[in-house]
């Protein structure tokens, strides 16, 4: 095909036409400013969002770890390589890396894995207790829950067996800390055959193997399922509440989620819904906001079941020291109780803030655990007073 002079020129200016607009419309791109930018101007933030303080912390802990637990009695243990250890708070090893796993310290102890076996460490990092159990739980209330062979027992910190192994499934000790009751006693669910009951730190059944299902008490009452419905138990074993529901959680701040008809929505103790059923996924209250999902978005409601804050988040975590982890395409930052930006997305994956206090002048500053890239740091923030 011959093709003509004039022809030529057309077809070169219709292409040279198009590589400009190529070349501007990338240019204005990489001129354009991040939404997520450290920028103190946050006013690119759509959809409602705005930013007060942004990025107003220090790393403590540069990022460095692949993987991390929270910290617990001054210790967090950490992957160095293939082994975990333990850091201190300035990110110092200050027990070696040679367990397959380990836990958080609790009462002065954590279990660590050693060769597919479980025992405890102290704070020296030395075996307190011997890994020579199958599975390992925290100590809580001066008892460690274990599992050797089949059978689940609970030992003391010497390593002995104070209630033997016998039960077919079984939940650490907790006390009630929201209880109005006076004299408090540690509880703790076991699973004896194909029910569940709880037993006392002495190893007596207080309450009888008859549920289907249980958890741990809370705020007076501790879930329960009997058939195909969940309600709620008081300290005596009694039905405080007549199982009803689909699904529930443990009440916090006087509230618990319950689900009818795959919605969640917030009873109260005597089992009427407060909020109404009319959430896909939501969470229990913290800090007297609770998260809920509406049209693919994350947004947080008050106890009167108000929507505070907008859904605008792809994922979020619970209320904290005044503060909430939340997701925007891909990206984690923190968010105040009145929705504002604190610290602007930018990283990986984010933990919860915990607080520490640190002098009467100033005494709260958070701390969280955050992730860039494919490592883990520690950032360091101050808290309203």
């Amino acid at each position: 095909m011959v093709v003509s002079p004039k022809a030529t020129f057309v077809l070169a200016c219709k292409r040279l036409t198009v590589i400009t607009a190529l070349l501007v419309t990338l240019h204005s791109l990489i001129s354009a400013p991040s939404a997520f930018s450290n920028s103190q101007n946050n006013s690119s933030f759509s959809k409602g969002l705005k930013s007060s303080k942004d990025n107003n912390y220090t790393f403590t802990i540069q990022p460095k770890f692949t993987s991390v637990n929270e910290f617990s009695e001054g210790f967090a243990s950490v992957y160095i390589g293939y082994r975990k250890g333990y850091i201190n708070n300035a990110g110092k090893v200050v027990i070696p890396p040679v367990f397959d796993a380990a836990g958080e310290f609790s009462e002065g102890l954590a279990w660590v894995n050693m060769g597919g076996k479980w025992g405890y460490i102290n704070k020296n990092g030395q075996l307190a207790i011997k890994t020579k159990f199958d599975t390992a739980r925290e100590f809580s209330q001066g008892l460690a829950l274990v599992k050797s062979g089949n059978k689940w027992g609970y030992i003391n910190k010497a390593g002995r067996f104070l209630i033997k192994p016998q039960f077919d499934d079984a939940m650490s000790f907790t006390v009630d800390k929201q209880s109005k009751i006076v004299n408090k006693v540690a509880l703790a669910p076991v699973k004896v055959g194909n029910k569940w009951g709880y037993i006392n730190r002495s190893g007596n059944l207080v309450i009888k193997p008859q549920f289907d299902k249980a958890g741990s008490f809370n705020e007076n009452m501790a879930p329960v399922r009997i058939g195909g419905k969940w309600g709620y138990i008081n300290h005596n074993g009694k039905l405080a509440i007549a199982p009803q529901f689909e699904r529930v959680w443990k009440f916090s701040e006087g509230l618990a989620l319950a689900s009818n008809n795959s919605m969640w929505g917030y009873i109260n103790s005597k089992g009427k819904f407060h909020i109404k059923p009319s959430f896909f996924e939501a969470s229990n209250f913290s800090n007297g906001l609770a998260s809920v999902w509406i049209n693919g978005k994350y947004g947080y409601i008050n106890k009167k079941g108000k929507l505070v804050i907008k859904p605008l988040f792809d994922d979020v975590g619970k209320f904290s020291q005044g503060l909430a982890k939340v997701n925007i395409e891909n990206k984690w930052g923190y968010i105040d109780k009145s929705g504002q930006i604190v610290i602007s997305p930018q990283f990986d994956h984010a933990s919860e803030v915990l607080s520490y206090q640190t002098s009467t002048t100033y005494p709260k500053i958070g701390k969280a655990w955050v992730k860039i890239g494919d490592k883990w740091g520690y950032i360091s923030l101050h808290l309203n007073k």
